[in-house]
């Protein structure tokens, strides 16, 4: 699904060009853009349902702008300017794209216009970036292009647990290890047809790492040996320093396990996708053994009530009192999930991401419907990501570890751990009684 996304998503962008300007496509590419922040151009965004993708933002450089509002608007009668420009190029790249994009029945409309520069927030695990060069100016597009399971997933499907019943033996996630070659080679065509997030630690000089998401592209032959071929980009990450045969950590989440793997680095190289675009991947060895073990160290509910949180943030004494002046220092949210160690929290799209960053300490504030007064926690954000919903658009996601320290209320803590305790017992005692339950 990713690869045939990738590419409607090429032949979409050509063919908008073709038929609004008139203009041929030198050269296009497409590059995974890192998690963060994305200063976009001239930007127009597209709202899907029903295709593989849920938002596309296109955008222009001034030559291109310059050549749309002197040209496309006053050919098609609504005469001149760059807004109505704009929107002629998008409503034809969306249905160029309708005409391509995988999907039952997908339906699309322009939902954001803005003729000026613009920050995007993006995902880092599946964002995509798009460059047609014409010889007039530039067109730019990103998407977040969602996995097949998490794609199944937003419809409602039992897209993931029917795989996982298909293709991992009875009974995996409660062993400590998979070696046998058949629920290796079975486990790999899961994540292939899945294609679930796969975390890659990179190494760089000083013995640090860094955890970068790859996509199983397909297993494919290298010099004649079987290897693993994943959509990743290695091309710009500063202080890399694999070398052939260096042996590389890989990590699959999969509900409450994870599975564990290692192999060896064995090169890159462009992959094809539509024309002179590719993308970049890289080749790894076949893993020996899977290693699953518990995904988190504490164990996770899902909350059935509604309850809002509140990040703060903490203020750094050393940090420029200045820097803080423009920037909303509070967002509200709602609790997804809890654990004795951490939570994690739900967001409208662009209101964390713009405000927080990975690895800032910050104070959370949890309104239980129960409590008079809001739980007051320090915590440690691990993780700040972009996931679809299942009404379309996007939300953010963000995991928050707990930390505990003398300036704070450890009632607030000793709280959440007995509301842990108090859910996880309610949900044991149903699986018992439905387990037990016989026919007479």
């Amino acid at each position: 699904m990713l690869t045939n996304t990738l590419q409607s998503l090429v032949i979409a962008g050509k063919e908008a060009l073709r038929a609004t300007c008139g203009l041929s496509v030198l050269a296009e590419n497409i590059t995974q853009v890192r998690h963060g922040t994305l200063t976009f151009p001239s930007v127009g965004e597209i709202a899907f349902k029903g295709g593989t993708l849920q938002n596309l933002h296109l955008g222009c450089d001034d030559n291109l702008c310059r050549h749309l509002a002197e040209n496309v608007a006053a050919a098609q009668g609504q005469g001149q300017g760059l807004g109505s420009a704009l929107e002629i190029l998008a409503q034809h790249l969306l249905e160029s794209l309708l005409a391509e994009m995988p999907g039952r029945h997908p339906q699309g409309w322009l939902e954001n216009l803005d003729a000026g520069p613009r920050d995007l927030p993006t995902r880092g695990a599946r964002t995509f970036g798009f460059h047609f060069r014409t010889d007039v100016g530039h067109l730019y597009l990103m998407a977040e292009v969602p996995s097949r399971a998490e794609w199944e997933l937003v419809k409602g499907s039992e897209f993931l647990p029917s795989m996982t019943k298909t293709y991992l033996p009875d009974g995996w996630d409660n062993r400590g290890r998979l070696d046998l070659t058949a629920d290796i080679e079975r486990f790999l065509i899961f994540l292939r047809k899945t294609e679930l997030d796969v975390e890659v630690e990179v190494p760089a000089p000083d013995g640090t790492y860094t955890m970068l998401t790859g996509t199983l592209l397909e297993s494919t032959l290298l010099n004649g040996r079987r290897t693993l071929r994943l959509v990743l980009d290695l091309s710009d990450l500063v202080g890399c320093s694999l070398n052939l045969g260096d042996r590389i950590f890989c990590r699959v989440g999969l509900k409450e396990r994870a599975l564990h793997f290692s192999c060896q680095y064995l090169g890159q190289g462009p992959y094809s996708i539509a024309g002179s675009a590719a993308v970049h991947t890289v080749y790894f060895s076949l893993p020996e053994f899977l290693k699953v073990e518990q995904r988190r160290l504490a164990f996770r509910i899902k909350l059935d009530e509604e309850i809002f949180a509140e990040i703060h943030s903490v203020r750094n004494e050393k940090q420029d009192p200045d820097q803080e002046i423009d920037r909303p220092r509070m967002v509200r949210g709602i609790l997804a999930d809890l654990s004795f160690s951490g939570a994690r929290i739900l967001a409208e799209k662009g209101k964390l991401l713009n405000n927080f960053e990975e690895g800032e300490q910050v104070t959370c504030r949890l309104r239980f419907p129960e409590e008079t007064r809001p739980l007051e926690i320090l915590g440690l954000i691990r993780r700040i990501t972009i996931g679809v919903k299942k009404k379309g658009g996007q939300q953010i996601e963000l995991g928050l570890e707990f930390l505990v320290t003398e300036h704070m209320d450890r009632s607030a803590l000793e709280f959440v751990r007995h509301y842990v305790l108090s859910q996880q017992r309610e949900w044991l005692a149903q699986r018992i009684h439905t387990a037990g339950a016989t026919q007479w």
